[in-house]
C-alpha cells in the first residue's frame, strides 16, 4: 500500500509539474525565438542604414560638399594618423583645392556591428587631374589612388555617425605626360617598427630609348604635409631604384615616395639626336608604424624549461 500511495503521489506530481515545466519551457522557446527574430530584424536595418550612410558619404565626397560631408562624422572623430574632425576635414579642403575634379568610388568588404557601435571594411579608389606647367607648356597629370581600410561608427540619437578610422593600405600616384602609360610599381612593407630599417623599392618598365632620374624618401604624416627634397640619380639599367629607409621614431605614420623624371630620345637624323622631358611621376606608399611600447616585461627563460 505504501508503495501505491508513492507511486500515486509520483504520478500525482507528474500530473502537475511536468506540465508546468513544459509550458516554461515551450514559453522560453517562444520567447528565445522571438527575441532572435528581432535582433536579425534590427540587424538587418543597422546593415541597411550603414550601406545608405556610406552612399551618402560617397554621394557629398563627389560633390566636394564639404559642409554635408562633415555631418556624417562624430565630434569626437578622430582617424590612425591623429587627425581630429577639423584637422582631417582641412586636408580634405586642401586635396579639393588643388584636385577640383577628384572623384570616388567605395566598395563595401564587410559589416561587423556590435550595439551601438559597428567597424566597416571597404575598399576605395579616386581619381583626377591637376593642371601644372612641364617646361613652356601646360599639361594635365593623373591623381590614381587605392585604399584599403576600416570605418568606425558610433550610433549617436539614433543615427550612424563616422567616429573613427583606420587606413590599413595606400598607394597614390601621380602622373605627367608618358608617365601615365608607363607601368610603375612601388613596393614596401605595409607596417614597420618605430626606428626600424625596411627597403622601398620602385620598378619600371620603360624602352631602350628612355632615361630616367629618380629619388626614394619618406614623409612622416603631418599637417601642414612635407616636401621631402631627395637629389635625383640615374636609375640603373635594370630600371629599379632601391632605398634603405629608417622609421620615424616619433609616432607618426609615413608615406614612402618616389619621385621620378622621365626623358625620351628621339632620333631626328641619322648623327642627331634630341633629349627631352617626356614625363613626370610621384608615386607614394603608407607605412603604419607601431610605436615603440616601452612597458612590455619579459622575463627570461627559466633553467627548467629546457628540461
Amino acid at each position: 500500500m505504501l508503495a501505491m500511495k508513492k507511486f500515486l503521489l509520483f504520478l500525482i506530481l507528474t500530473i502537475f509539474v511536468v506540465p508546468n515545466f513544459v509550458l516554461n519551457a515551450d514559453a522560453s522557446l517562444v520567447s528565445d525565438r522571438a527575441y532572435r527574430i528581432e535582433q536579425s530584424r534590427n540587424y538587418r536595418h543597422d546593415v541597411k542604414d550603414i550601406k545608405e550612410l556610406f552612399k551618402v558619404h560617397n554621394k557629398f565626397s563627389n560633390r566636394h560638399d564639404i559642409e554635408s560631408l562633415r555631418n556624417l562624422y562624430a565630434e569626437n572623430y578622430v582617424n590612425n594618423d591623429g587627425f581630429d574632425k577639423n584637422v582631417y576635414f582641412k586636408s580634405v579642403k586642401e586635396t579639393w583645392d588643388e584636385c577640383s575634379d577628384l572623384t570616388y568610388t567605395v566598395k563595401i568588404s564587410s559589416i561587423d556591428i556590435k550595439g551601438d557601435f559597428a567597424s566597416v571594411s571597404v575598399e576605395e579608389t579616386a581619381t583626377g587631374t591637376i593642371l601644372d606647367v612641364m617646361g613652356t607648356e601646360s599639361v594635365a597629370g593623373e591623381i590614381h589612388s587605392k585604399s584599403n581600410g576600416l570605418y568606425y561608427l558610433s550610433r549617436v540619437n539614433g543615427k550612424w555617425l563616422i567616429s573613427g578610422e583606420v587606413a590599413l593600405a595606400d598607394e597614390s600616384s601621380l602622373l605627367y605626360g608618358d608617365a601615365r602609360f608607363m607601368n610603375i610599381e612601388i613596393q614596401s612593407p605595409n607596417q614597420v617598427s618605430a626606428g626600424e630599417n625596411y627597403t622601398a623599392t620602385v620598378k619600371i618598365e620603360a624602352d631602350e630609348n628612355t632615361f630616367i632620374v629618380g629619388s626614394i624618401d619618406q614623409d612622416p604624416v603631418t599637417f601642414p604635409s612635407g616636401s621631402p627634397n631627395s637629389k635625383l640619380r640615374a636609375l640603373p639599367q635594370s630600371q629599379v631604384l632601391e632605398r634603405i629607409l629608417k622609421a620615424n621614431t616619433n609616432n607618426l605614420n609615413e608615406y614612402a615616395i618616389a619621385s621620378l623624371a622621365i626623358s625620351k630620345v628621339r632620333n631626328i637624323s641619322e648623327e642627331n639626336y634630341k633629349v627631352y622631358m617626356a614625363g613626370l611621376a610621384c608615386i607614394m606608399k603608407r607605412i603604419n608604424v607601431v610605436p615603440k611600447n616601452n612597458y612590455i616585461e619579459f622575463e627570461g627563460k627559466n633553467e627548467n624549461d629546457s628540461m
